[in-house]
């Protein structure tokens, strides 16, 4: 065990994100293959813009050049110019509807204890939003150097209401526009759109983990991010979009609490409560769960998981897995990254987004265990187009992961519990597929999942 603490002729001027789509959805190989693509993004900073694009003449294209298949780098660049419009709308949306002393008291900048970095919450979101208008600028003028037609703003609906709901979309949409940069770049042909555009993909990236601290997420928890395809990402940024056909694409928050109380477990460790690890989660489309499959081995993630509860290894696997599309780890309880134990009454919450097709899954260790963790095999994140809503506790149940030997729950002197919190691999090992504990242990007394877990999935 390894260690770890069909063609269509261009048209010059779409008028918005969902006119894009149409625009560009149907030409052939335009982001089909892109999902799992890695590096770049669309975007050009104030500095490069211009020289890159008077320096290449592309294809006989009015220096636009073709990018895969009949893509040109005008058709990419209006595609990014969508996305940043919609951003630069949703920050400016946000600072003319609150002061700077209401965010500066908010709960969420709170979260902050330093003064320096709680007082200056405000000023970031100026930043952030001072930055995608620099980017609209930027693209703006290149694509008009390329002799394209830029597209214009699309009327915006933003649904938050309070501090934590604007954070919660701006972590989502920052994760969904750096994606979609990832996802689009190699079709860019003029090479020298490329250097200019990583200075802006790293400030997005900044962005994204600036909010995700805000929203109480752990701070780039993945080696390896995935890459969205224009198909991913228009159901998402179209439900900002007066008037636009989202195609159901939703972004949502799931809340993980732990339920149990004194005597859950009818033993005397830890007056029989079970504490919860940090769950890792990833949205995925198509294909097999990326985490876990019952009746097959566990992968090496999903056995640290079940026996010691630590989540990064599993997280690196779900997020380098060719159909995840989101995934991530939640944090602790406040946010904290350093004790890890969700326990009895605490809860996590997280945002993710996803489309009609696409399902859920998530892991968390049965702390009082030998090798068991939480899991759902495959949770359908709509019926239809209607995203689900509510509790999907009665879909979740407790996994053995068969790693190792086990006693019943909150016995035994190999159980997490009793062991050293950094300690790994304690304890006899067992080499059995996964399988549901309560098949594979009938004698043992096992509460209801409802009964330690309630997992609560919300559309925004």
């Amino acid at each position: 065990m390894s260690n770890e603490p069909d063609d269509i002729e261009c048209t010059d001027s779409p008028s918005s994100l969902g006119d894009a789509s149409e625009y560009l959805r149907s030409r052939r190989s335009f982001m089909t293959d892109a999902a799992t693509v890695g590096g770049g993004v669309l975007a050009l900073s104030a500095l490069g813009g211009t020289a890159a694009a008077e320096g290449h003449d592309g294809d006989g294209d009015s220096g636009s050049g073709r990018g895969s298949g009949d893509v040109s780098d005008v058709d990419v660049l209006n595609y990014a110019l969508s996305l940043e419009h919609l951003e630069a709308a949703f920050y400016n949306d946000f600072l003319d509807n609150h002061t700077e002393s209401e965010v500066e008291n908010s709960d969420v900048a709170k979260y902050f204890a330093r003064p320096t970095l709680r007082y200056s919450v405000y000023q970031q979101i100026q930043d952030v939003r001072d930055h995608e208008e620099a980017h609209v600028e930027a693209l703006t003028g290149t694509i008009n150097d390329l002799g394209g037609t830029p597209v214009e703003p699309a009327e915006y609906e933003f649904p938050y209401d309070t501090m934590e709901e604007f954070v919660a979309i701006a972590d989502r949409l920052e994760a969904v526009g750096v994606s979609a940069y990832a996802g689009a770049a190699p079709l860019l042909s003029n090479p020298d759109l490329i250097p200019p555009a990583l200075s802006i993909h790293s400030v997005e990236a900044e962005h994204q983990t600036y909010f995700q601290l805000l929203h109480l997420q752990r701070p780039s928890p993945d080696a390896f991010n995935p890459a969205r395809s224009m198909d991913q990402v228009l159901p998402i940024t179209n439900q900002f979009i007066a008037g636009a056909d989202g195609g159901g694409g939703r972004m949502f928050t799931a809340t993980v609490e732990n339920v149990s109380t004194p005597g859950t477990l009818d033993v005397d460790r830890a007056d029989g409560v079970v504490p919860l690890s940090p769950p890792v989660w990833a949205v995925y489309s198509g294909g097999e769960n990326p985490a876990f499959v019952p009746g097959e081995d566990a992968n090496e993630g999903t056995e640290i998981v079940a026996e010691d509860g630590f989540p990064m290894t599993l997280a690196q696997t779900v997020a380098s897995a060719e159909n995840t599309t989101d995934s991530g780890v939640a944090p602790s309880p406040g946010g904290s990254l350093e004790t890890p134990a969700l326990g009895p009454g605490e809860s996590v919450e997280f945002g993710f987004s996803a489309a009609p097709g696409d399902q859920f899954t998530m892991e968390t260790m049965f702390v009082q265990s030998n090798d068991w963790f939480y899991g759902f095999e495959g949770l359908s994140l709509f019926d239809g187009d209607e995203p689900v809503s509510g509790s999907v506790t009665d879909h979740i149940a407790v996994y053995d992961a068969g790693t190792e030997a086990d006693t019943a729950p909150g016995t035994g002197p190999d159980q997490k519990p009793v062991q050293d919190p950094e300690a790994m691999d304690v304890g006899p090992k067992e080499d059995e597929p996964i399988q549901l504990a309560r098949e594979r242990h009938p004698d043992f007394d096992i509460p209801d999942a409802s009964e330690v877990i309630e997992v609560t999935i919300t559309p925004q």
